[in-house]
């Protein structure tokens, strides 16, 4: 069984940590963008939010890492053009992102004087006091982060969706399925 990438596809590892982190993501995104839109439970909604993220938080830089120590594959053969650059770099721009969302989300609760509550097991306390003018840069980064997350996932299926309808070159199979042996 392929665990590691090859040259030109996706191992088991990767092929888990892409999708749980697509999953994980997309959860604390939803989740995210729904804090303040109930008042009365907005900080109920937070706490979930901070939780989930929290809960995957070495997952998260797991997927990060792999990804930046293993680079990504080179295009099958019947990949041709730019697209393939421009996907390439679309990847490492979600996982930069998801690397941001990692730092400011944190960064941005203890620039608020406050702790991060996890399932209400445990509170994790700042470990600097109150900074309002960095908790608004950090809410600032933290919010176009999540924008350029669901535009880069929106720009990732529209790939996925032109190379399986149209191309049908077998870059859809790469994630869904290890690659053989070289």
């Amino acid at each position: 069984m392929r665990t590691s990438d090859t040259r030109t596809g996706y191992g088991w590892i990767s092929i888990a940590l892409h999708w749980i982190t697509a999953i994980i993501v997309l959860t604390i995104w939803f989740i995210g963008s729904s804090i303040h839109s109930d008042p009365a439970t907005s900080e109920a909604t937070l706490r979930l939010h901070t939780s989930i993220a929290i809960s995957a938080y070495a997952l998260l830089w797991l997927r990060i890492v792999w990804r930046m120590v293993k680079g990504h594959p080179g295009p099958l053969p019947e990949q041709t053009g730019i697209f393939h650059t421009i996907g390439k770099y679309l990847h490492y721009v979600l996982v930069l992102a998801i690397g941001v969302m990692l730092v400011s989300g944190p960064m941005m609760v203890w620039s608020r004087g406050a702790v991060i509550y996890v399932w209400d097991w445990f509170a994790i306390p700042g470990p600097f006091d109150a900074n309002m003018p960095l908790f608004d840069f950090m809410h600032t980064v933290h919010v176009w982060s999540s924008r350029v997350i669901i535009i880069g996932t929106v720009l990732h299926l529209g790939g996925v969706y032109k190379h399986a309808a149209f191309n049908q070159d077998g870059t859809f199979g790469k994630m869904l399925v290890a690659s053989r042996d070289e």
